[in-house]
């Protein structure tokens, strides 16, 4: 009697076994990470089904992974282990386990010191807002001896004033000096397109039958840098047009988070031969936004150009401060000359100004003519205030959790209980966690209410409106006219300034003032700039010429690059 196959039989031919994360092929296009179907939580993971099916096909070159959808829908999805990715207070950005899934820094330099021995022309990509945190002073150790091209990145937002001409000399003067003669200099905007027909030329130019190599710090904009070159060299009414670009229809994706890229992408580009490789951000670790959580990573990169403020001046907080003496009855100023002498015999001016929640700048002694100007986003507030004394080194935990929380607020960075009880401070109608809560349909609904264009991806969609929205409302930086920035929230570093021990780091520095020009005996002018890595902007110092040393102490949260440089050539405050 021939036996009948029951039900086991029938379900053990219906199951087969999942792939060993060895055993898959092809990598992500958006980020380059190798596709993998066993951790979720991971870069490069795909459902099973999906990686199945497009290995039917021969589509694993066309795959997006989990994590780069998520990127493209405007979320900060992390992929890098750095500090900000660490458990912060009683905040947990990412969980343990979720952690372990991160990559290493160590392993995408390794990465990059695998292209060392290639024949590539290099594009060293350097963003114009924070050129001391994104120039690569050791670039020699990862391209060896091969050209190197100067890109400077995010030209639109520079302040307004600023000469192409001019900011390229200047570009090509501070890597000189530091060590490397590039082949030239390209200013370039991946978002209005400025500068890329010429730096496609540059690279047509220049290539010679090599690879093209594009390095650079992560979130220098390397990946959307790529997406604008490639769209310029496959338009047909370009002369840089070239049939390899044009092939190419999967490109790597570009987002607000360090760290987009995971792996070297290889873009077939150029149609006589060669390769056009976008690489892993290198991940500095003395840059302010590898210490931040995404949130506040997002909330502190600008969108709009920089714009400069002119903070109340140190001669102005010491007569204010004499005045208050005057009106105590201490002392009796009957002459403002009086007052001049008496300030200048003890040392000058002084002041302590507040950047964000992310540095503090003592001005310890400096000449009366002394200017601060700050350029940077609007969501740096600036603060004004007396020198002040306290040691911002102090443990948080050795106060009472009322006292560290007004203590931080209130004595590092000038906010008052009362204000803080009032919502002074606080951006208004902080589009970011609702807008993305939003569907499709309800953004499109909310675009037509306003008279917008409805076109384009959720993440266009959700920048479209947010740029509608009414801007919030002023606070007083600019000598407390109240003619200055927008007020900002309170997520632009405080967090993770907080869990790093507050501005701990001091750095000090004597800035000697130049020699008067024939001419310019009375006027003030910029004398050096102060410049954190990892924040966009930075501080101009300006004075007439003087004999007295501008004396300042810069504090950070420890691990932070404080520089000094050369000021940047722009010139829209009048003084």
């Amino acid at each position: 009697m021939k036996a009948v196959k029951g039900d086991d039989y029938h379900d053990e031919l219906l199951v087969f076994e999942e792939p060993g994360e060895e055993e898959t092929k092809g990598e992500c296009y958006g980020c380059g990470a190798k596709l993998q179907t066993h951790r979720e939580k991971a870069a490069g993971f795909i459902p099973l089904e999906t990686y199945l099916a497009k290995k039917k096909y021969k589509q694993l070159d066309q795959v997006l992974c989990t994590r780069c959808q998520l990127l493209c829908n405007g979320k900060m999805v992390p992929g890098i282990a750095d500090w900000g990715t660490k458990v912060v207070g009683d905040v947990s950005p990412v969980a343990e386990e979720e952690r372990e899934e991160l990559l290493t820094p160590e392993a995408l330099r390794k990465q990059l010191l695998g292209m060392k021995t290639r024949r590539s022309l290099v594009l060293h990509l350097v963003d114009l807002t924070d050129v001391q945190g994104t120039f690569l002073r050791q670039i020699r150790d990862l391209v060896s001896k091969n050209p190197v091209l100067i890109v400077g990145t995010k030209m639109d937002l520079l302040p307004k004033g600023c000469h192409v001409k001019d900011v390229a000399e200047w570009l090509s003067q501070y890597v000189q000096d530091k060590g490397l003669k590039p082949i030239g200099v390209v200013l370039a905007s991946s978002k209005s397109k400025f500068g890329i027909r010429q730096a496609a030329t540059m690279v047509k130019r220049n290539r010679k039958g090599r690879d093209v190599l594009v390095i650079g710090a992560a979130n220098v904009g390397k990946s959307a840098f790529i997406r604008s070159l490639l769209k310029e060299m496959s338009s047909l009414r370009s002369a840089n047009y070239d049939v390899g670009a044009a092939r190419i229809r999967h490109k790597p994706v570009a987002s607000d988070m360090p760290g987009t890229t995971l792996g070297v992408i290889p873009l077939r580009a150029f149609e006589s031969g060669g390769v056009l490789y976008d690489t892993p951000g290198l991940h500095l670790e003395h840059r302010l936004i590898h210490m931040m959580v995404p949130s506040e990573v997002k909330a502190v990169l600008p969108r709009r150009p920089l714009s400069p403020y002119i903070a109340k001046t140190p001669a102005s907080l010491l007569f204010e401060s004499l005045a208050a003496r005057e009106d105590e009855g201490g002392e009796d100023f009957d002459h403002l000359d009086e007052m001049l002498d008496r300030s200048e015999g003890s040392g000058g001016a002084s002041a302590t100004y507040l950047w964000g929640d992310v540095a503090r700048i003592d001005v310890t002694s400096c000449p009366m003519s002394t200017h601060l100007v700050f350029t940077g986003t609007k969501s740096m507030r600036v603060e004004a205030l007396p020198l002040c004394q306290d040691d911002p080194s102090d443990d948080p935990s050795d106060h009472s959790e009322e006292e560290e929380d007004i203590g931080v607020l209130g004595g590092l960075w000038g906010t008052t209980e009362e204000s803080i009880e009032a919502g002074e401070g606080a951006v208004a109608g902080d589009p970011e966690e609702d807008l993305e809560s939003l569907t499709v349909v309800q953004l499109k609904e909310r675009l037509q209410s306003s008279d917008l264009p409805v076109s384009g991806r959720k993440a266009d969609l959700i920048e479209r409106l947010r740029a509608s929205l009414p801007a919030p409302a002023a606070t007083a930086i600019a000598d407390g006219d109240g003619d200055g920035d927008d007020a900002p929230g309170l997520e632009s570093g405080l967090i993770s300034v907080r869990a790093r021990g507050g501005l701990q780091a001091a750095k000090e520095f004597s800035i000697q003032m130049p020699a008067a020009f024939s001419g310019y005996e009375t006027t003030i002018q910029p004398i050096v700039d102060i410049c954190v890595s990892g924040v966009p902007g930075w501080v101009t110092l300006c004075a007439k010429p003087s004999r007295e040393p501008i004396d300042i102490v810069v504090r950070t949260p420890r691990g932070i690059q404080t520089s000094l440089r050369e000021p940047f050539p722009f010139n829209t405050i009048e003084y």
